[in-house]
Formats: C-alpha cells, sequence, structure tokens
C-alpha cells in the first residue's frame, strides 16, 4: 500500500468480481476495495486522487482488510463483539479500525451480542450441560452486558434435567468412590457446573446410585491404612482411633460403618 503523493495518482481502471473492485492506478499499483467503498467514495476509472481522497482510501483499504478478517473469523466460530474485538487487535488492526469494524458488522447484523448470548445459553448450555449461574458468568467473560444477561430465561425444569443428567455421568465416572464421598463430590461438581444449590442437592441425592458392599469394604480398608501410617507414628489408644475416626468420615464413609470397623480394629491397633 503506497503512500503516493496526492496529484500524482489516477485511477486507470476498475474491474468488479462479486463484492469486490480492483482498482489499477497510474503507478501501477493495485488495490482492492468493497463495491460500496467504490460507490461511497465515487470512485471511477479516470478520477484523480486528492491528498485527502487517497488518505481516505488507505484509511478505508485497512478497515476492508479489517473487516475480511471478522468476516472470516465470524464464519468459523460465533463471538461477541468484546471477542472479535479483541481478536483482531492481535492480529495487529488499529483500534480505532477494529472500532469502526465492529460497528460495521453489528450494522450489517453479522454481529449481535443479544443473539449470540441466547445462542450460547441454549446451544452451548445444553451440549456441555452447564447451569444458569456458570452460564451468566461465562457470557460476562465474554463482554457481555447485564442489560443483555437480563433477557434470558431459564426454565427450573430445563435446570434439573440438565443437572440430573450431569449427575449420572459423574455417578458412572466415580462409582469406584464411598457411596458419602461419590455423594459430596457429584454435589460439589454439579455447583462448579452453575446449577444452584438447590437442585445440585435435588440431582446428587437422586442420581447417586447406592453403596456397593465390597467396594466400600474395599475403599475403606485401604483408607483405614492410610490414615493408620498417618496417625500411628504420632498418637496410641483412644487419641489415634478418635484422628483415624474423624480421617475415615472425612472421605465420606458413614459414621456407623467407621464405627463397627474401628471395633474389630481395636485388638490388631493394640498389637501394632
Amino acid at each position: 500500500m503506497s503512500e503516493s503523493k496526492s496529484g500524482e495518482l489516477k485511477i486507470r481502471s476498475v474491474k468488479v468480481k462479486g463484492n469486490t473492485a480492483t482498482l489499477t492506478l497510474s503507478d501501477e499499483q493495485k488495490i482492492e476495495l468493497s463495491v460500496d467503498s467504490c460507490m461511497e467514495f465515487h470512485l471511477y476509472e479516470g478520477k484523480e486522487l486528492k491528498e485527502k481522497e487517497w488518505k481516505n482510501i488507505l484509511s478505508l483499504l485497512r478497515q476492508d482488510e479489517c473487516y475480511r478478517a471478522g468476516i472470516r473469523m465470524l464464519s468459523r466460530d460465533s463471538y461477541s463483539s468484546y471477542q472479535l474485538k479483541k481478536k483482531l487487535l492481535a492480529k495487529g488492526h488499529e483500534i480505532a479500525t477494529v472500532r469502526q469494524v465492529i460497528t460495521r458488522l453489528q450494522k450489517a447484523k453479522l454481529l449481535d451480542d443479544e443473539r449470540f448470548a441466547h445462542n450460547y445459553a441454549e446451544d452451548i448450555g445444553e451440549l456441555r450441560l452447564l447451569g444458569s449461574r456458570r452460564i451468566q458468568a461465562d457470557l460476562r467473560q465474554k463482554g457481555i452486558s447485564d442489560e443483555i444477561l437480563q433477557t434470558l430465561t431459564f426454565s427450573e425444569e430445563k435446570e434439573m434435567e440438565k443437572a440430573i443428567r450431569c449427575a449420572e455421568r459423574f455417578d458412572k465416572r466415580y462409582s469406584l468412590l464411598p457411596y458419602g464421598r461419590r455423594l459430596n463430590h457429584i454435589h460439589r461438581l454439579l455447583l462448579q457446573r452453575g446449577f444452584t444449590e438447590e437442585i445440585a442437592n435435588d440431582a446428587s441425592t437422586s442420581c447417586t446410585s447406592g453403596p456397593n458392599p465390597e467396594v466400600e469394604q474395599a475403599e475403606l480398608e485401604k483408607q483405614f491404612e492410610i490414615a493408620n501410617r498417618k496417625y500411628a507414628p504420632k498418637y496410641a489408644g483412644y487419641d489415634l482411633s478418635r484422628h483415624i475416626f474423624a480421617y475415615l468420615v472425612r472421605k465420606g464413609f458413614g459414621y456407623e460403618e467407621v464405627k463397627s470397623m474401628l471395633e474389630d480394629k481395636q485388638e490388631w491397633m493394640s498389637q501394632h
């Protein structure tokens, strides 16, 4: 893109293909502009370009280049205005040019933050099984305004349906964990996914499968050994039992099953 002196440039030819016009100038350089831009600046074959016109064209060239980059990005993925602005700036485009392009894309309805927010809430929220709180937090990070967020609606029925599907997946994934620990883990993961406390509690309680006696006992034995190795060098007798008991309860085992095991282990513990 040459910064030629004013009065020395003349449009030698204009060739149009689709919505792109290729201008050949008197100094042999060729530039491409949108047909709309050519019409806006009244560019035609034989026209001499004054200094101000040439500077405007250079600015428009930068804008068109940025605009095409924005179109390419939007053709591959969906972005909010804030996200697209960051990406275009990262590509090296000037802030003033990027602002003009964002406005241009918005006017052309190619960039619509409200549409983006609703699509994200419905499509991404469903695909990733996200709750309303996580969806809203994600959208805020993407630059969506509170005014737009207030237009989103989340039915309790839909939220519960997503939470149940999510809880069922987690229950299978962590099936080897003790029941109590698995229940607490699923509940915590649902909260991280953005579901409310009430929905997370209902979904985790209803979807966590009951304890498997063999798995529970094997894990209890394993955790007992770990606790004993941890506390036996420091404690003995009642103090040792108390620390092991607290450790196993924190790991999600039930009060009664821990109590029963420790009673069975009393003689063993006194000999080790």
